[in-house]
């Protein structure tokens, strides 16, 4: 009889814990609209600073073509516009902008080794068309590795 109590006892604690997940997963994703306006620019600072703290080790560990090296110093330049552009002026859409400026950033610190790519070359980190904050004063491109005719 003890061994039927212990297994009920295991059965009940396993579908509390099932329950409890499902519970936590069916819950609406909190959002940073519902927090104070201080509490959102705190965030957006915070989370931004870590960005950025995660680009500088991930350029000092070395291993990026020029081309990565180049978007992750595109989103880091537009990621300060977009806080600076938050905290001047703030808004929700100043805000959401920066969020997706933070995002950006981090999508370019995890941008893969191109040396595991033999051969080919990997995807660039920012999309396609995306103009950065200094493109109307001539921003010099990366130099391509190939040499170019003529030279």
């Amino acid at each position: 009889m003890t061994d039927i109590t212990r297994h009920v006892r295991r059965g009940l604690l396993a579908l509390s814990v099932a329950a409890a997940l499902a519970g936590c997963h069916s819950t609406p994703r909190q959002d940073m609209s519902r927090l104070s306006a201080p509490a959102q620019d705190y965030l957006l600072i915070t989370s931004y600073f870590m960005a950025e703290g995660g680009m500088v080790s991930r350029l000092q560990d070395g291993g990026l073509s020029g081309q990565q090296v180049y978007d992750m110093a595109t989103a880091l330049k537009y990621g300060k516009s977009m806080l600076l552009a938050a905290l001047t002026k703030p808004s929700g859409r100043a805000r959401r902008d920066g969020q997706r400026a933070v995002e950006l950033m981090v999508a370019c610190t995890n941008q893969p080794d191109p040396s595991t790519f033999p051969g080919g070359t990997p995807a660039r980190c920012l999309p396609a068309g995306f103009v950065g904050p200094d493109a109307k004063k001539g921003q010099a491109r990366p130099q391509s590795a190939t040499p170019t005719p003529g030279r």
